[in-house]
């Protein structure tokens, strides 16, 4: 029963995540914010865990831990992509995605509503609630979990004090405040993993 309604969820996270992803005028900006890469990571894995979830209900396959280990990946994702939204960039205050960014059809508050909102929520309460019989025991994944994230921010500071590119986040005129925004991201990341990883 569990897994079936995580099987329903997931396949409703796939849909939202195609719907919105795919209305992206510049298919490139799913590297360049963290809120679409994130968005875009958990469609991979939300396919994958359908795959298998479909697998299991019809054969009883073994769900592989690599599985919802991945899952837990994402969720810390989008825990932390609706922090920075609704803290750092004051719930779309700042935000810096315009309807320049969408085909006709998606407005960015709805796109923000399904991104920051709708699918971290979907997503927490399949991993929390209706995903526990898929099993998570390695602590290694309590290491990987925050790798994405990591690689993410590096190259983004990196392309930013250089330079490179535009910032697609501007968090503070204030650099003193721009800093701390810069350790308190990580923190907050590590955090939320530890929350999930103890209550999965």
């Amino acid at each position: 029963m569990f897994k079936t309604i995580a099987l329903i969820i997931n396949i409703l996270i796939i849909i939202l995540e195609i719907f919105t992803l795919h209305k992206l005028k510049r298919k490139l900006d799913m590297l360049k914010f963290y809120t679409y890469l994130q968005n875009l990571l958990t469609l991979i894995v939300s396919i994958v865990l359908v795959i298998y979830l479909t697998l299991n209900l019809l054969s009883n396959t073994i769900i592989p831990e690599y599985v919802r280990g991945l899952r837990y990946i994402v969720t810390c994702g989008l825990v932390s992509t609706t922090f920075i939204f609704v803290v750092f960039l004051g719930a779309g205050k700042k935000l810096s995605i315009t309807e320049d960014d969408f085909k006709k059809g998606l407005s960015p508050k709805l796109a923000n509503v399904i991104l920051h909102y709708i699918c971290p929520l979907l997503s927490i309460i399949s991993f929390i609630f209706f995903e526990k019989e898929i099993l998570l025991n390695n602590g290694i994944w309590t290491l990987i979990v925050a790798l994405p994230s990591c690689l993410y921010w590096m190259v983004y500071i990196l392309l930013s004090v250089t330079k490179k590119w535009e910032e697609p986040y501007n968090f503070s005129t204030n650099k003193i405040i721009e800093i701390l925004t810069y350790i308190i991201i990580p923190i907050s990341f590590i955090l939320f993993s530890f929350i999930l990883w103890n209550i999965k």
